[in-house]
């Protein structure tokens, strides 16, 4: 898989969103508009998916598009990721988290160098 930007369009039961991300060398990282970072590792399948972890802290008092209640401090989660080989081919993927799922579209930006 070749390094690139991707921006995200998140939807949710209570609302919308939009990140930022980085994926490359095993590596997603990114950053939404409600300030959320996002920091994970992948490995690449045969079949050309991708599969890993992404953790992220939710700001206290934060308005979530799960619908899920804001925190009172500062949490940490921890999602479980699989993205099929060709995620930014205008496809919605639906993504479980701890918090309810959440749908996300993915575009790609820019091919970086490597």
């Amino acid at each position: 898989m070749t390094k690139a930007l991707y921006v995200a369009y998140f939807t949710g039961v209570a609302g919308q969103s939009i990140g930022l991300f980085y994926i490359g060398d095993g590596t997603l990282v990114g950053v939404d508009v409600a300030t959320m970072q996002y920091d994970g590792a992948y490995q690449t399948a045969a079949d050309g998916s991708l599969e890993g972890v992404v953790e992220y802290v939710l700001p206290a008092g934060a308005s979530l598009i799960t619908g899920a209640p804001a925190g009172t401090a500062p949490t940490r989660v921890a999602v479980k990721l699989a993205l099929p080989a060709d995620f930014a081919d205008g496809r919605v993927i639906t993504i479980e988290t701890p918090l309810g799922p959440v749908n996300a579209k993915f575009e790609k930006v820019k091919d970086l160098p490597s």
